[in-house]
């Protein structure tokens, strides 16, 4: 590890870090969880199960095509799923060939999901859903002309309620969903396919810009400046001061600090080491920053401790308790928001437990941090918004959780916590589904912090990130500093204006080495501040929320 980054280290260095166990003893149900270091945001582009779609299996059959009427890359033809038409992913069996796929039909209406590479927009997964209906009986599908239509009707639908909300009128907006709406040829065949992508670009921008506009309208009519918005990042690297620290305190005022190194000294109380996590909240308290810590159950390999990961669950439990309370005791009164618990929705369970186990263990943590602290915050986070890695079902048939659909069985199993934890790291799709899904969230009633997310600032690979081999499609085409701004100016206009959004947090800060997402750092390896920290800066100084100088 770097000396310039030994006072933080980001939770997925420990994934890097650590080294692959295999549990060797059972506990309970078995849901499968495998672990992939290398594609830790959602597994979008895992494979489907096949399993069980024999020809007694009712099934729709689409047809899916590139623009220019070719089947449609391998690569992509790998994200079709099911969804519920709640927006959840459903595990049902695919069977694929050459530009075509069987789909196995649920008992409840399902929608279609998959990425496509759509000329004047980019490549983001698009959906289609029979008209908001579902699909229900056995049929025929091209999925490109069923797309224009799910996605003009959203947008409609969309426009409606903006418009009842007072939102001006915009000529660009008008042309996109008119150019969106024209009739597509009758004929099967290339020029329909065309006419359909080009018309699903004109959709896909008239959401985008449709999704701005009420934001930025949103904004127009607060009564004043949100002081109480908390603009966050990792603080990683707070130690170099300098420039760094400069620019760091000129931009945020939230920082998730980091969190204890756990051994197995004797006694119990001594097995925590706070020395690295004491250092980032004091540098954090003497410059006025808000800061988040961690409690903290993470079930991954290189969150856990080597001795730990061959504990049955009857000893896991009260051991997490133990230190979730030690912890928040020691900070009570510091530390005003912790992440309790972090992607346990089959994302993180190297202990491979059951729901019901997840669950009491979530309860239990989250009773823990109470008892350690009075007054903080109890975050439950989770990653992966769309939980396309749900595609599979868990090796005993259970259904995998989404995000979403773990909050809610949190929720029922009596679960106290203050604040929801979302990541939105680039997730391949537009503003305008983006804030479909977060809306989503709502439901609950409690504040949402986004707790990370990034993208790219160019094209290509970037060996020096956590994510080495991963490619990331183009938003709007290949990725560029100014496209990098343009996304975070989206990204923080919809939270911004959105009052049950309280903080989003970037991560990482810099593209030093080590960094999570590629080419997804604010500034430079130099420290010179790219495009996106000066667009962040300005949206700040137009809100009237910025730091004074």
């Amino acid at each position: 590890m770097d000396s310039e980054n030994s006072s933080h280290i980001p939770r997925r260095d420990f994934l890097r870090w650590s080294t692959a166990a295999t549990v060797t003893a059972a506990f309970g149900q078995l849901p499968a969880f495998a672990e992939d270091t290398a594609n830790q945001l959602g597994a979008e582009d895992a494979t489907a199960s096949s399993a069980g779609l024999s020809k007694d299996t009712p099934y729709i059959r689409v047809l899916f095509h590139e623009a220019d009427g070719k089947p449609l890359e391998s690569e992509r033809t790998k994200t079709l799923h099911a969804r519920d038409l709640a927006n959840d992913p459903l595990p049902q069996p695919i069977s694929t060939a050459e530009g075509r796929a069987r789909i196995g039909l649920a008992s409840e209406p399902i929608q279609l999901s998959m990425r496509l590479n759509v000329p004047g927009f980019g490549e983001v997964y698009c959906y289609a859903d029979n008209h908001g209906k579902g699909y229900t009986k056995p049929g025929n599908i091209e999925f490109v002309t069923e797309a224009v239509a799910t996605r003009l009707q959203r947008v409609r639908a969309a426009a409606k309620s903006a418009k009842k909300a007072g939102v001006p009128a915009d000529a660009e907006f008008d042309k996109h969903l008119e150019a969106a709406s024209h009739s597509l040829p009758k004929k099967e065949g290339t020029a329909r396919i065309a006419a359909a992508y080009e018309a699903l670009a004109h959709g896909l921008h008239a959401g985008e810009r449709l999704t701005l506009n009420a934001a930025r309208h949103r904004i127009s009519r607060f009564a004043k400046p949100r002081k109480e918005f908390l603009f966050g990042c990792n603080s990683s690297g707070h130690a170099r001061g300098g420039e760094y620290e400069k620019l760091f305190t000129q931009l945020f005022n939230y920082a998730t600090i980091s969190w204890y190194t756990w051994g197995k000294e004797q006694p119990e109380s001594a097995r925590i080491n706070y020395d690295r996590k004491d250092l980032a909240l004091n540098w954090c308290l003497a410059h006025k920053i808000v800061p988040k810590g961690f409690g903290y159950v993470y079930l991954a390999n290189g969150a856990t401790p080597e001795w730990l990961r061959s504990w049955p669950y009857k000893k896991i439990l009260p051991e997490y308790k133990r230190v979730v309370a030690q912890t928040m005791r020691r900070y009570s009164g510091r530390l005003p928001h912790v992440e309790v618990i972090n992607e346990a929705h089959d994302k993180a369970n190297l202990f491979r437990l059951s729901h019901q186990q997840i669950l009491e263990l979530t309860r239990e943590a989250c009773k823990a941090a109470r008892e350690g602290s009075p007054t903080v915050k109890r975050l439950i986070n989770h990653c992966c918004m769309w939980a396309e890695y749900g595609k599979r079902t868990n090796a005993d048939g259970v259904r995998r959780w989404s995000p979403y659909r773990y909050l809610a069985d949190c929720v029922k199993a009596g679960v106290e916590f203050e604040t929801v934890g979302l990541q939105l790291y680039y997730p391949q799709h537009d503003l305008f589904e983006m804030e479909r899904m977060l809306d989503r969230f709502k439901d609950f009633k409690k504040p949402i912090q986004i707790t990370e997310m990034g993208c790219n600032s160019m094209d290509g690979l970037d060996a020096a990130s956590m994510r080495p081999k991963s490619l990331v499609p183009g938003w709007h085409g290949p990725w560029t500093e100014t496209m990098q701004a343009d996304w975070i100016e989206g990204i923080y206009t919809l939270c911004y204006s959105k009052p049950e959004f309280e903080a989003a947090e970037w991560w990482d800060f810099v593209d030093v080495g080590g960094h999570f997402w590629p080419h997804g750092g604010l500034l430079h390896k130099d420290l010179s501040p790219k495009e996106g920290y000066r667009r962040l800066l300005k949206l700040q100084k137009d809100w009237g929320v910025a730091k004074s100088a």
